[in-house]
């Protein structure tokens, strides 16, 4: 999930129901890879306010940096709307996922 809006949007359409809703965040680990995702991935939405943080981003540290920090911003978007959060190791790279949740 790479647009936090989206999935409140998809909560309150679909209220309250009785099974859990679990977020999943892929933490973008750099603008190619946010590239990527968006234009060759199906069902893949990231918005453009997001690829611009990450083309800003100059550097491959720096833009890991920024997309371990947007996928914390998403979680705390979302943390309180869901019954938990799955963050996903970009190419197998757990320490990514780690950034994410140990903050």
């Amino acid at each position: 999930m790479f647009d936090p809006e989206a999935l409140l949007r998809f909560l309150d359409e679909i209220g309250e129901i009785p099974i859990p809703v679990i977020a999943g965040i892929w933490p973008l680990a750099s603008f190619r890879n946010a590239t990527f995702l968006k234009n060759e991935v199906p069902g893949v939405v990231i918005p453009d306010a997001i690829m611009q943080r990450m083309e800003a981003a100059k550097t491959r540290e720096d833009q890991l940096k920024t997309g371990i920090e947007i996928a914390r911003e998403s979680v705390e978007r979302v943390r309180e709307r869901v019954a938990g959060i799955q963050v996903s190791a970009p190419f197998g790279k757990v320490e990514i996922a780690l950034g994410v949740i140990e903050g």
